[in-house]
């Protein structure tokens, strides 16, 4: 095998707007990439969320395979919430072989691998230290003050004070990414995800040239395409190179409480209204959702309320229901999605039952504390499935790419 990989994620970044970066001249190295090599529109995996979808590059499975269906799922025969990390992966990423890896911050990858090289999980890490393998890099690491993610409590405070944090957490990962480099490597794994954390806040930014931040906006991304400059630059004629994002991102018109219309349609029952929580979910429910629009059926040999046996006559009742959903006369759900036909694999037995893609600018929300259907809240920017990116200096790309082809990519035949 000739070569190294060298892999960079650009968490949340949708094709337009990279390709709008590089065309405009505020990401020359980008636009340099591009003239060279091969680079597309991709899809991602569904719910466009960034955990199912980095699951699914780092794997090159469905999720009804690696078993991540969301940021949450329900602890099996309760109603209690969990937040799946790497350890709920039921395939195996492209780093368990006999290569020599540098994985820095790919989300939903904790606790730290214990890899042949330097493992730094992505969020959601909520103990630095295991976040962190080996030791030495830890040490380093703690010497920098590394920060694994943005802290967004402060863009409810304070745009400024947000940017500033975003941008001193992506100083931090330069630093970091110099550092490992030097190491002894076959493969380079680098994901920025302050990306989507400013798309969410201020994607209104981006398409406003009036807006107070624009300006900033577009810094973040120079500043990532001066990375991406230094890296490429220090790379070998031979080595490949693939750069993606996992999903999309667009304006929010509305968000949209996919409980709150399951409950207006007496399909969930919660009780006290003040105390609304999954483990108050009441005897004759018949389906709930989880974030963003994944629908499951309330089934008797699921849960421990269980009021559905046979749910085909409940699944055509909500079919109906979220296809007349509207708001200010537009239609809201754009498809939906039954389970058993985008999911494949020995895990589906734990997949939705069905699956709503909205809309433009509506952004569905699975939490059971709301207040009405329709609502608003600090996001400007919500998740698109159908326009993440995908780059390759030296191979095809596959026509019509998901994100399931990335690991192709990724790995190299032994007599190429």
């Amino acid at each position: 095998m000739s070569g190294k990989t060298v892999i960079i994620g650009i968490d949340g970044v949708p094709y337009d707007l990279i390709e709008g970066l590089a065309n405009t001249g505020e990401m020359p190295n980008f636009a340099e990439l591009l003239e060279e090599g091969n680079f597309s529109k991709m899809h991602a995996a569904i719910p466009e969320v960034s955990n199912v979808n980095w699951s699914s590059i780092v794997t090159g499975k469905n999720p009804g395979q690696h078993g991540v269906f969301g940021f949450t799922e329900l602890i099996q025969g309760t109603y209690t919430v969990s937040f799946p990390d790497r350890r709920a992966l039921k395939a195996e990423p492209f780093w368990k072989d006999d290569k020599r890896y540098m994985i820095l911050n790919v989300p939903a990858m904790y606790p730290a691998d214990e890899i042949d090289g330097v493992f730094v999980s992505g969020f959601v890490s909520p103990d630095f230290e295991k976040a962190i393998y080996p030791d030495s890099a830890l040490k380093y690491l703690n010497d920098i003050d590394y920060k694994v993610d943005v802290d967004s409590e402060k863009a409810h405070k304070s745009y400024r004070l947000f940017l500033d944090n975003l941008f001193d957490t992506l100083e931090k990962r330069k630093k970091a990414a110099e550092h490992f480099w030097e190491k002894k490597w076959d493969v380079f794994m680098l994901v920025f995800t302050g990306s989507d954390r400013l798309e969410h806040f201020l994607i209104d930014a981006y398409y406003d040239e009036e807006h107070e931040y624009h300006e900033r906006f577009i810094e973040y991304f120079r500043e990532v395409d001066e990375i991406i400059g230094d890296i490429v630059e220090k790379m070998d004629e031979e080595d490949r190179l693939v750069m993606m994002s996992d999903h999309g991102m667009e304006q929010i018109k509305k968000n949209v409480n996919v409980n709150a219309v399951l409950e207006e349609h007496g399909l969930l029952k919660l009780g006290d209204e003040h105390d609304k929580r999954y483990k108050n979910i009441e005897e004759g429910t018949k389906a709930f959702a989880l974030d963003p629009g994944r629908i499951y059926l309330n089934r008797k040999d699921r849960y421990p309320r269980g009021e559905v046996e046979d749910g085909e006559k409940t699944l055509e009742e909500m079919i109906d229901i979220f296809e007349d959903l509207t708001h200010d006369g537009e239609k809201v759900i754009k498809k939906i999605h039954r389970g058993e036909k985008v999911y494949h694999g020995d895990q589906t037995n734990k997949s939705p039952d069905l699956i709503l893609t909205p809309n433009e600018g509506y952004n569905l929300k699975g939490s059971v504390k709301y207040d009405s259907v329709f609502a608003e809240n600090i996001f400007s920017g919500k998740h698109t499935e159908d326009d993440a990116f995908l780059y390759c200096n030296d191979m095809p790309l596959p026509e019509d790419p998901t994100v399931e082809d990335v690991r192709s990519l990724i790995e190299r035949d032994e007599d190429e």
